[in-house]
């Protein structure tokens, strides 16, 4: 009996574990803390993201970054088709739009930051297709019907393009820096920058406590076995 009882603990222990594993794993369903842009001018933006200082060069046609419109959800409660492939979108309104020919804006964050998002609006007009080539390869995670229309982007390596698009990309690897390089800009074609926030402290603390009491079953079962 003594023995069958063991395995029974064990096993629910395994199972405790795997399903502490499965909860910490998870990373679809992380939230993405996203930039609180707080000052700028002509030359650069900087914002703050999970204390991580961001700064982003200029020029500029047009910015967001003290309350306005929320160009990010419909009636500023449901998120527009463009930006439902993500758990949630910035709890403020802000934006900033990068503007030029052929000009470089250099994105930098004072700590490294990992797998970073991109949301995009209006990228482009109607008759005029903007592009923005990045210095790192990024994928699509949405696009759809925004605020200002429900254009589709034209993604070749390194470049998008659109003629009035909207969406979410995201770029991965760890950088300090990213390049943008913005052509055939018009005057509405607005970002911002979110990262996924780090697990929980107590969700490590679950899945560390797990396989610790899986390992503390399994040795007394043999110590069992052995006698």
């Amino acid at each position: 009996m003594r023995k069958h009882g063991e395995e029974h603990m064990l096993r629910t222990l395994t199972g405790m574990a795997v399903a502490a594993a499965c909860f910490s794993a998870a990373p679809a369903a992380a939230s993405i803390i996203w930039t609180d842009w707080t000052n700028i001018d002509s030359s650069t933006a900087t914002g703050n993201i999970d204390g991580i200082t961001v700064t982003l060069g200029g020029p500029f046609d047009n910015w967001q970054i003290s309350g306005g419109t929320d160009y990010w959800r419909q009636g500023g409660v449901t998120p527009w088709p463009a930006y439902d492939g993500v758990t949630n979108l910035p709890a403020n309104n802000d934006f900033i739009a990068p503007s030029g020919s052929q000009a470089t804006h250099v994105i930098s964050f004072s700590s490294p930051v990992t797998d970073p998002y991109f949301a995009i609006i209006s990228l482009g007009q109607y008759g005029i297709q903007t592009n923005w080539t990045f210095d790192a390869p990024f994928t699509l995670i949405d696009q759809g019907q925004g605020f200002w229309g429900n254009g589709a982007f034209t993604i070749v390596g390194n470049s998008i393009t659109a003629g009035e698009a909207h969406g979410i990309i995201r770029f991965q690897g760890t950088y300090s820096q990213i390049t943008l390089v913005t052509n055939n800009t018009e005057n509405w074609s607005g970002l911002t920058i979110g990262i996924e926030a780090v697990p929980e402290p107590a969700a490590w603390a679950m899945l560390i406590m797990g396989f610790g009491l899986v390992g503390i079953a399994a040795r007394r079962r043999d110590r069992s076995l052995a006698a």
